[in-house]
């Protein structure tokens, strides 16, 4: 980063073809195929589903607009979506229009809650019982 703050140029087109590489790679190949796409360490090593598990699928079915395949492969990916896009925008609308939008990402207690949502999230999707079953990828 350059003494002012800002990214230079040539790095932000670097990382958006990185990101636009990233998103058509995930767009023409999908992560059912096995060998491009890394699999989850965390279910390879212990056989249970982490927070994550299903993201790579959920993305590819994101893409091509199949919400119900977002859904079963991760139902948290589209909060997650929303709450990342909101924490980019919300700064983003301040500077350019001269806003003072208060973001509640930074709520003393938001990281928390999330960590919270994050960590619940993880325990019921590994409960072999309806209807939390329903919640592993897949």
């Amino acid at each position: 980063m350059h003494s002012n703050g800002k990214l230079p140029l040539v790095l932000k087109i670097v990382l958006l073809a990185v990101i636009a590489g990233i998103i058509a790679l995930f767009f023409l190949v999908s992560p059912e195929k096995k060998g491009i796409y890394p699999e989850c360490v965390f279910h390879s090593l212990t056989g249970y589903y982490c927070p994550g598990c299903g993201s790579q699928r959920a993305l590819h079915s994101l893409l091509h607009l199949d919400f119900k395949g977002v859904v079963s492969n991760n139902i948290l990916f589209l909060p997650g979506l929303v709450v990342m896009c909101y924490g980019i925008a919300i700064p983003e609308i301040n500077r350019r229009f001269n806003k003072n939008y208060k973001n509640f990402l930074y709520n003393k207690w938001t990281p928390l809650w999330i960590f919270v949502i994050i960590i619940l999230f993880a325990v019921l999707r590994n409960l072999p019982y309806y209807p939390f079953n329903v919640l592993a990828p897949g």
